[in-house]
């Protein structure tokens, strides 16, 4: 192995061989759903219950969070492949068209093809680098299904056998 500069290339080659779990983070926007593809998550606290997300600066679901101080985590399993693609395209396109969903106790909307959903509201949001670290404290759980989760590695989202 030849040593060289660590660059964009390198990293996202290096975090792309850890699997991580697949979510749509949603809210609203002067009243519209919004939502996003995610698998930068995790928890952070269990008291109280905490999250975190990583969404890029210009990614358009962040300042909507930010002003609504609300924000929904759909858990994905491994049947919603096409909707974790949905997410991830052109903003401009109407994500939510033909989905079921509603608007979740604490505010943020509830996907039903989500496994689980965590609804939070906003506790806080920190700069790092090209992104924005989102926290959110959870105030209401629903599990869904029991589904396998849908999993993210090197670009795909391969076939597994979880249980």
């Amino acid at each position: 192995m030849s040593a060289h500069a660590l660059t964009a290339q390198d990293w996202r080659a290096a975090m792309g061989s850890f699997p991580s779990g697949v979510t749509i983070v949603t809210t609203w926007r002067e009243g519209a759903p919004v939502g996003t593809t995610a698998s930068s998550f995790c928890s952070v606290s269990l008291d109280p219950p905490m999250l975190l997300v990583c969404l890029g600066h210009d990614n358009p679901a962040l300042a909507p969070i930010e002003k609504s101080g609300v924000l929904g985590v759909n858990i994905l399993n491994a049947q919603c492949r096409d909707l974790a693609l949905r997410f991830g395209r052109n903003p401009d396109d109407d994500r939510f068209a033909g989905l079921a969903y509603r608007a979740a106790a604490g505010g943020a909307p509830e996907l039903e093809a989500a496994t689980v959903f965590i609804d939070c509201v906003l506790e806080d949001a920190h700069d790092a680098g090209d992104h924005k670290i989102v926290v959110g404290r959870g105030i209401r759980i629903n599990h869904n299904s029991a589904a396998p989760p849908l999993l993210y590695h090197k670009g795909n989202f391969p076939k597994h056998r979880l249980r």
